[in-house]
């Protein structure tokens, strides 16, 4: 074939030897191009860009069910394709064969798309629409076959953008349906515009290129909200922990009257739990709160040495109410609680159990709950022992940067990646984020070192779609290969 400079060069002509050597292996004898050759006469370059060019506007069934069947390969698929679409043009299939250079850019360009298809996290449309520039890429591959070595290819670019754009895309958020409907746009263009002029390439990828800078603004928005989400979840849990916890400490004697038990566990809690979300472990107001229970319990240790005439609850007037405003119940109702409260008191050190009484009934509030988080595409490995992890990969987590990318591996291996969007200053779990700025997992660098050991997360190659299938591409002909780079 045509000669390239130096490295390339060198490149394409190990990747053709490399097929060369590895045909037998991935077909059979019955192969369409391994039919007896002797009388048979190659395509020219022209009766195959006319086969593509119909196979191209007409996407035909067999074509469909290869990229959504898996294990059909898809070189074998095109390669049938174009020998008995041949016949459309008047050729006679009897007579022909494939060109061994146009055999290699189809099993290149067959073998590409497998591995992206098989890979990346493409279902449904997206699979179909990422399918439907098979063709047009095989025209490519035998136009300008440096597409395969020169990272900066046009058509290479596009489909990078393209496949980026759709990946694990489910068209759930508004943005997401938006790029979806950008990148079928671009498809149509391409496979109805593309004859043999590479340049079409050059156009669309600029254009997509800059929809997806307006794409990415939309889903920083996104991901501040994820963080935001995430960390109200966080001072939530915390609150709520610590609150309770308090609680624990203070209602462990069984014993406590019931008025009094009843208030440290409804208005008081509730009020320290509002607190701790307001200001903080250390705000004033917290303070506060605290200093009311142990009060609370010192007056009844009081009550229960018989302190007789003492003006209970007197330095805690203000406070109480508070409290009491904090669920509602305010003037007339609060001082009616607070008299019952100090009722108890009183009716306990003059041991007559008759003034005890019971707090009124009081309104119902609930604590604010935390959002549900979206179905987590990350479930964390809990039926393993969380203890079977290495020191080292937490370590690397607790010092990760905000940015960076890790690739998540799920049971059927498809890969998905995950962006460090925040870390929490409260749990130190670290959040990630999809490519569309949604969380989807949230773990501790523990947590994520176990999953290192699972085998179900992995360091971030930022290659595109397209270069990352060339390399398995690379990988499945020659399992002993160097990387390419």
């Amino acid at each position: 074939g045509e000669a390239y400079p130096g490295q390339q060069g060198m490149l394409l002509e190990a990747l053709h030897e490399l097929l060369q050597q590895t045909r037998h292996v991935r077909e059979d004898a019955t192969s369409a191009a391994q039919v007896a050759v002797g009388q048979h006469r190659p395509l020219s370059q022209r009766e195959m860009m006319s086969v593509l060019s119909l196979l191209q506007a007409t996407p035909s069934a067999t074509l469909r069910a290869a990229i959504g069947e898996d294990g059909e390969s898809l070189a074998q698929r095109l390669k049938s394709e174009v020998l008995s679409n041949a016949t459309r043009l008047g050729v006679d299939p009897g007579q022909t064969r494939l060109d061994p250079q146009d055999e290699d850019a189809i099993d290149l360009v067959g073998m590409l798309f497998d591995v992206m298809l098989d890979e990346r996290e493409l279902e449904g449309r997206s699979r179909e629409l990422i399918g439907r520039l098979v063709v047009p890429f095989v025209k490519v591959a035998m136009l300008d076959r440096r597409m395969f070595v020169q990272k900066t290819h046009p058509a290479r670019k596009l489909l990078n953008s393209l496949a980026e754009a759709c990946e694990g895309n489910t068209g759930e958020s508004q943005a997401e349906r938006m790029l979806m409907a950008k990148v079928e746009e671009i498809i149509e263009r391409l496979v109805a515009e593309f004859n043999e002029n590479l340049a079409i390439f050059l156009t669309l990828e600029e254009e997509f290129r800059d929809f997806l800078l307006q794409h990415r603004r939309r889903v920083e928005i996104a991901e501040r909200r994820a963080a935001e989400t995430q960390r109200g979840q966080e001072k939530l849990e915390m609150a709520r922990n610590r609150a309770g916890a308090e609680l624990d400490r203070r209602i462990g004697d069984a014993t406590l009257p019931p008025a009094i038990a009843e208030f440290l566990r409804q208005p008081w809690q509730h009020h320290l739990t509002l607190a701790l979300l307001r200001e903080g472990e250390d705000g004033a107001s917290v303070a506060e709160a605290l200093s009311l229970g142990d009060g609370l319990l010192e007056e009844v240790a009081e009550a229960r040495r018989h302190i007789i005439g003492k003006p209970w609850l007197q330095a805690w007037q203000p406070v109480l109410a508070k409290v009491f405003a904090s669920v509602g119940v305010h003037g007339d109702a609060a001082s009616a609680a607070i008299d019952a409260l100090h009722g108890t008191l009183q009716g306990i050190a003059e041991s007559r159990p008759e003034l005890q009484r019971a707090l009124p009934e009081l309104p119902q509030v609930a604590l604010p709950t935390a959002p549900v988080p979206e179905a987590s595409a990350v479930e964390l490995a809990g039926q393993v022992d969380t203890d079977d992890f290495d020191n080292a990969d937490a370590d690397r987590f607790r010092r990760m940067e905000i940015g960076n990318w890790l690739d998540f591996v799920d049971k059927d291996g498809k890969v998905q990646a995950g962006k460090l969007s925040w870390i929490s200053p409260i749990s130190s779990r670290l959040l990630f984020v999809n490519r569309r700025g949604v969380r989807f997992c949230v773990a501790s660098p523990e947590e994520l070192a176990v999953m290192v050991r699972l085998g179900r997360l992995r360091a971030h190659v930022d290659d595109g779609a397209f270069d990352s299938a060339m390399q398995g591409v690379i990988d499945r002909l020659d399992p002993g290969s160097a990387t390419l780079h």
